[in-house]
């Protein structure tokens, strides 16, 4: 068994206990969001500007347009979405709203084993800079291991929804190969 402090709640998120349920909340707004929107206000205004004047249909840029929209969904999913997690005995539900988004699930609380924290780095292309983000994950009773969440901003984040999930199931919480230490 491994020993360990209990986390506080930490920045961006909260978490409501029920007599049959647990759910905790994470925000998305943060200054990232913040940098996104200035960056979609920026390229869509360049776009927009630079090919007003494109007269045929054809020779817009697609895919700068393309990049521009995504971009910009992006930024109003930070300001506005949050991700919930939603615990019971029976399941762990993810879920993020209220605009649409990638990595809603349903898992089978009974088909776990243990929850674990992995650090993610991404590199830019010149590898002069990185990002660093947070990922819970499963092992089932069968040994698959499963991403519950991704893209948290702080390893307190993530070693917390590890932390609460686990006392909620009962599930004792062991060293695992490869997870943040």
């Amino acid at each position: 068994m491994k020993d360990f402090v209990e986390l506080g709640l930490p920045d961006k998120m909260d978490i409501k206990r029920q007599y049959n349920a647990m759910t905790i909340t994470r925000k998305w707004f943060g200054w990232q969001v913040i940098f996104l929107t200035v960056f979609a206000v920026v390229w869509n205004g360049i776009i927009f500007n630079n090919y007003l004047s494109v007269e045929a249909y054809s020779e817009l840029p697609w895919i700068h347009i393309i990049a521009g929209i995504a971009v910009t969904y992006y930024a109003i999913t930070g300001w506005c979405n949050v991700t919930n997690i939603h615990v019971t005995k029976q399941q762990i539900q993810i879920s993020h709203k209220p605009l649409p988004w990638i990595g809603n699930k349903t898992i089978d609380s009974h088909d776990i084993k243990q929850l674990y924290v992995k650090e993610k780095t991404s590199r830019n292309r010149n590898h002069n800079s990185y990002s660093v983000s947070y990922e819970v994950h499963t092992i089932t009773n069968s040994g698959k291991v499963t991403r519950l969440l991704s893209g948290l901003s702080t390893s307190e984040q993530a070693l917390f929804v590890e932390q609460e999930i686990e006392k909620y199931l009962g599930i004792e919480n062991k060293l695992v190969r490869g997870e943040l230490s």
